[in-house]
């Protein structure tokens, strides 16, 4: 079969995928490779919006198409088969032990993994990949064949798209329980929103619920979607509608091709920060699969939201809408039997919340996925080091070159971090400098040793140069153009400052472990230069992480252009091409140990980093306390927070706290009916099913109930003492243990009341 690679409108790669935008030169060139075709491939097709396998030796390409430019959303989507062989890089020495089926061998230079390995069948790569792991031999294959596919053809996916253009369809389903196999399982409702003006409620009002899911596939049809978007739809939605659809008999044929969904039955990892957690594997031919859930962790990288959960994300993102509909999880069936109608505006309700919160949380990898050889799904889920290592890999294969093995793991420094000072501290400035690694490895020229073709820099370089270029853009632009130019320059930044992770990640094939002491070290020197910088200058410097400084101003700087001026004149002895900016300034900031601090705001909003004054274990009121108690300190002493926590304590021990006050939020797993240490939370949840959140209180005989139980018997001993612990947090602040005992004294329930300073007013 012929390659199918019409050429028809632009692929929008030189104005960052969207043909609406400007073009913008390109900053640099990569020795003989063109900064366009290392962003986004060297034979870019416009309007993919899928690539899936069809068949032995051939992709089928999901298309919109484009006709002078805009991409036309609206335009039904076009297939096209395109050939391609599966392919696995190799040594020389390791071609024996790819005996197996058809293949065909390339010789490619540059030395190392320079040997590209096709095969006839998935099949018989699979096999050959199995001998090699067995083997503990170094390759490179990319997991997917649609990955194999991009990084071969050199194309991405949503090329001369804007994210607008994507049609994304928002799911949410209610059910009478968490777990679709106990007898009492159904779905009852399935909430539809698209970003095209859908908004519709499936409902069982008849008793069929094969008759729901029936309509629901026929739904998805019609709608034709390319993106289905839910709330934690990984592991809960999409299980479960595929669990009930298979004991029904009721195929879930949402597949472009009219194949059923595929839910994995080993668990999956998806990557936020340094972190892998679980997830459930869920593919939908032709489609992509969004989950907000996931989405919003990577999008909180300062820790700023107390849960995850939809109904504490929207409030906390500031995406409310009046008129909202609220129905508690164990209200559900009761409701549906009494209200459906309200159980009904609550779906739609939460199926809106999804559309909204993607619209905030999923930009940036979208526009990433423009530039990465992945799919959509992969790009969401994955973490930065395997898409620098695409991008790379790529340029290689394109320009004839084989890859390096990766270096072993080895040790190297961190950057500088230091409290020079704890306590309260009014005003505060901070500075900080901008993307000082990647800066480095600029101004420096840093780069992997392995990166003979001069790849790794021209690529940095570019992105940079983008992405300054967007910021502008977006700070002179206004509404949906400011929104468009903000995700850009976020999914520039993300990879930006990937490229100094990339050389220290262990499998990276052009990681270097020297480059990155250098970069390191080289940091820590230029941030202690600018510490003493601001020293001269009369500051008085608090903490310094990496590439960001806390200080309290000279008294004679007073407002925010002394704070800039000031700022600018420390950064300007700093090497061409590092700039040290004005990144916040603050009323106070209490400081109690390293990484450990709140913020206040000129408006009174506090800032909390560290675990210290702020964990989701933390009861309201403790956290509550916590907050009261550091604007007590900016604005006052720590007089004043002690007459707070006798406030506090009197409220307790009179009893006037309301029970959710002091009870928390626990989920229901199997872990909790399993381990030993968690007995106490498993006889509270007597009747819960496993994925159930719960609230629970602690009795005064030491047992744990459901707030729905409770008869004013907390256990007011177990809430004073959780207040004192709260309170020794603090305790930095108070050298002398005595004044310490004194301001706040450790009270039991069963004392008589101290005399109350002032009337309980805190609650």
């Amino acid at each position: 079969m012929a390659e199918t690679t019409a050429r028809g409108g632009s692929s929008g790669a030189s104005d960052y995928g969207a043909s609406r935008a400007p073009h913008l030169a390109p900053s640099c060139a990569a020795g003989t490779a063109d900064v366009q075709a290392l962003l986004y491939g060297h034979d870019p097709l416009p309007g993919i919006v899928a690539v899936e396998p069809a068949g032995p030796g051939s992709v089928t390409l999901y298309r919109r198409p484009v006709r002078d430019g805009p991409v036309r959303s609206a335009a039904p989507i076009s297939t096209e088969l395109d050939d391609f062989r599966p392919w696995v890089l190799v040594a020389a020495a390791t071609l024996p032990l790819l005996d197996t089926g058809e293949r065909q061998v390339e010789a490619l230079r540059g030395g190392g993994l320079d040997h590209l390995v096709t095969f006839a069948r998935w099949a018989d790569l699979t096999h050959a990949l199995a001998e090699l792991r067995a083997r503990q031999v170094d390759y490179v294959s990319p997991p997917s064949l649609v990955s194999q596919y991009l990084v071969r053809r050199g194309r991405t996916l949503f090329g001369g798209m804007t994210f607008e253009d994507l049609h994304r369809l928002q799911l949410d389903i209610e059910t009478t329980s968490l777990q679709p196999e106990v007898p009492e399982a159904r779905v009852l409702m399935v909430a539809l929103t698209d970003n095209r003006g859908c908004e519709e409620v499936l409902t069982d009002q008849r008793g069929s619920e094969a008759a729901l899911l029936h309509a629901l596939t026929e739904r998805i049809r019609d709608l034709d979607p390319d993106v289905i978007e839910g709330h934690n739809c990984f592991d809960f939605d999409l299980p479960y509608l595929a669990a009930r659809a298979k004991r029904l008999r009721v195929p879930l044929r949402w597949g472009r091709d009219r194949s059923a969904i595929r839910v994995g039955q080993r668990t999956d990892r998806y990557k936020v920060g340094a972190r892998l957690l679980p997830t459930t594997r869920v593919h939908i031919h032709g489609r992509h699969i969004i989950d907000t859930y996931q989405q919003v962790q990577q999008y909180d990288t300062a820790g700023a939201l107390e849960s995850y959960g939809l109904k504490a994300v929207i409030p906390g993102l500031g995406l409310e809408r009046p008129g909202r509909v609220y129905v508690d999880r164990g209200d559900i069936a009761d409701v549906w039997r009494r209200d459906p109608e309200r159980l009904r505006a609550y779906a739609l309700d939460d199926a809106r919340d999804v559309r909204d919160l993607s619209a905030v949380v999923t930009p940036t990898q979208f526009y990433q996925t423009q530039l990465i050889p992945r799919t959509f799904q992969d790009v969401a889920g994955g973490g930065t080091g395997e898409k620098i290592n695409a991008l790379l890999i790529r340029a290689y294969l394109a320009a004839g070159y084989g890859v390096p093995r990766p270096e072993q793991p080895q040790p190297y420094p961190g950057g500088y971090t230091e409290v020079r000072a704890t306590g309260v501290f009014r005003p505060v400035v901070k500075c900080d400098v901008e993307s000082l690694y990647p800066a480095i490895m600029l101004h420096y020229r840093i780069a992997p040793r392995s990166d003979h073709r001069g790849v790794f820099l021209p690529l940095l370089a570019e992105l940079t140069h983008r992405r300054l270029d967007a910021k502008q853009r977006m700070r002179a632009a206004h509404g949906a153009d400011r929104t468009y130019w903000d995700a850009i320059q976020g999914s520039f930044k993300i990879l930006i400052n990937s490229f100094f992770g990339y050389l220290g990640y262990g499998r990276a094939n052009f990681n270097d472990y020297e480059a990155s002491r250098q970069i390191t070290t080289t940091g820590q020197r230029l941030i202690k230069q600018v510490l003493t910088w601001l020293e001269e200058r009369g500051c008085q410097v608090i903490e310094v992480d990496t590439d960001g400084v806390y200080f309290v101003p000279p008294p004679e700087v007073r407002d925010e252009a002394a704070e800039e001026a000031l700022i600018e004149a420390v950064g300007s002895r700093l090497p061409s091409g590092i700039h040290l900016a004005h990144d916040g300034r603050y009323l106070g900031m209490l400081s109690l140990k390293q990484k450990t601090y709140v913020l206040v705001t000129y408006d009174r909003a506090l800032v909390t980093t560290g675990s210290s004054l702020r964990s989701r274990r933390d009861e309201p009121y403790l956290r509550r306390f916590a907050e009261h108690a550091t604007l007590a300190l900016i604005d006052g002493s720590l007089d004043d927070v002690s007459e707070l926590y006798i406030r506090v304590a009197e409220t307790i021990r009179a009893g006037e706290l309301g029970v959710e006050d002091f009870a928390r939020r626990e989920s229901i797993t199997r872990r909790t009916f399993e381990n030993p240490s968690l007995r106490r939370l498993a006889q509270a949840a007597r009747g819960a099913s496993i994925g159930q959140q719960i609230t629970v209180y602690q009795r005064r005989d030491g047992s744990l109930a459901p707030t729905s139980t409770y008869n004013d018997d907390e256990d007011r001993d177990y809430l004073l003492r959780r207040l004192h612990d709260m309170a020794r947090r603090f305790a930095v602040l108070c050298p002398d243990k005595a004044e310490f005992d004194r301001l706040f004294p450790r009270l039991k329930a069963a004392e008589d009341p101290r005399k109350r300073l002032v009337q309980p007013s805190l609650f």
